[in-house]
């Protein structure tokens, strides 16, 4: 881990384009490669029950090899028991099937030796529904030996962020929906879509957006700017506006409703690329920033599923998240679900070990920005 010399800064910006360039994954296979001194990373979407491979990005390793394991080998010794890990788990390969078992097998033969020798392999699930899985991998020679502890560690801090940027790829459905100019369709939504040119003036807002600035009294909506009501959240916003102006991929903020205190989340992500020139082509030049912004009093109805596959939460640990979320307290949240207040306490703290969250405000702003990405359609929780 001795090549790792890079600051993160440009691979983390890298790993968030690919939530709307996705054949930018490539590249960031291979750089995480070159970094940690392996053969080549590939990134799969597969479903192990149908053996089935239904898109892939490959950074640096054997095109021939990769038809060889879409075509016959998608049911294979590392697959097996990576599946069986939860998702955001650092895989090593060597942990889970011998290297000496490995060498027997026709996968090996067919798919890894004949790629200098592949026998190490580091894996991570960044997503799961039933049996399909969004399955990273770094894949390392005999020669490169396997992941040592530097560079295990270094890949954890990264899962988090690829996580993240595999989640906003497909669940920024109101993104999509811009860059197609489906106005009529962003006009239905609960959450608010405001789209900034380089100057940070208004170039579209959706209606939910406008109807905040008349109900909510958190932010003023005008003909050429958005700004909190709060002059201390006005300057907070604007702060967060530069940032993304600046490079940063996303940031996000809450700004109380005037009326009752209530946060309203507001996640600010940055138009980059391709993306700008799809905007320019309809009509909407300069386009630079997106804003998203969710009012706790249009209710989310975020399905269940959605966050036990975002963070590996088993359903009592994603209803508790939820209820506790939508303001509740834990009392109340046991009453609501028939719990009693110590096995919710119990779960929260599961729920804040595995989002990564530490009190119920940040827990409440997480689930408030995933109500952004949420595919449509509901779940009961029953």
């Amino acid at each position: 881990m001795a090549r790792v010399i890079e600051h993160p800064d440009s691979l983390l910006d890298a790993i968030y384009d690919t939530a709307t360039e996705p054949e930018t994954w490539r590249t960031v296979l291979t750089h995480i490669a070159d970094l940690t001194g392996s053969q080549g990373g590939i990134l799969f979407g597969q479903s192990f029950g149908a053996s089935a491979v239904y898109f892939d990005f490959n950074g640096r390793l054997s095109e021939e090899c990769n038809t060889a394991y879409k075509a016959r080998h998608v049911r294979n010794p590392w697959n097996h028991g990576m599946e069986r890990m939860a998702v955001g788990q650092i895989v090593i390969s060597d942990e889970i099937f011998p290297v000496e078992q490995l060498r027997k097998t026709l996968f090996y033969e067919e798919v890894l030796r004949p790629q200098g020798d592949v026998i190490h392999n580091a894996m991570v699930s960044l997503a799961a529904r039933d049996d399909f899985r969004v399955a990273f991998n770094i894949c390392r020679t005999a020669r490169q030996g396997p992941p040592d502890a530097a560079m295990v560690a270094w890949t954890r801090t990264l899962v988090p962020h690829l996580r993240r940027s595999v989640g906003l790829a497909y669940r920024l459905d109101q993104y999509r929906a811009l860059q197609q100019g489906q106005y009529r369709v962003l006009d239905r939504l609960s959450s608010g879509v405001i789209l900034l040119d380089r100057r940070a003036r208004v170039l579209y807002a959706n209606a939910a957006a406008r109807a905040l600035d008349a109900t909510s009294g958190a932010l003023r909506l005008g003909k050429a700017n958005v700004t909190a009501v709060s002059p201390s959240h006005a300057r907070e916003l604007e702060t967060l506006i530069r940032a993304v102006l600046g490079g940063v991929p996303m940031v996000s903020m809450s700004v109380p409703r005037v009326s009752d205190g209530l946060a309203v989340t507001i996640l600010a992500v940055s138009v980059r690329g391709k993306d700008a020139a799809r905007f320019a082509d309809l009509h909407l030049p300069d386009a630079a920033v997106m804003l998203f912004i969710v009012d706790p009093a249009n209710r989310l109805d975020i399905p269940p599923a959605v966050v036990m596959d975002a963070y590996g939460l088993t359903r009592a640990e994603a209803r508790v998240a939820l209820a506790v979320s939508s303001g509740l307290s834990v009392p109340e949240v046991a009453i609501q679900l028939g719990l009693s207040p110590n096995t919710v306490k119990t779960h929260l703290r599961r729920v804040f070990a595995k989002t990564g969250t530490g009190r119920q405000a940040e827990l409440v702003r997480l689930m408030t920005s995933i109500g952004l990405f949420s595919p449509g359609g509901t779940e009961s929780d029953n």
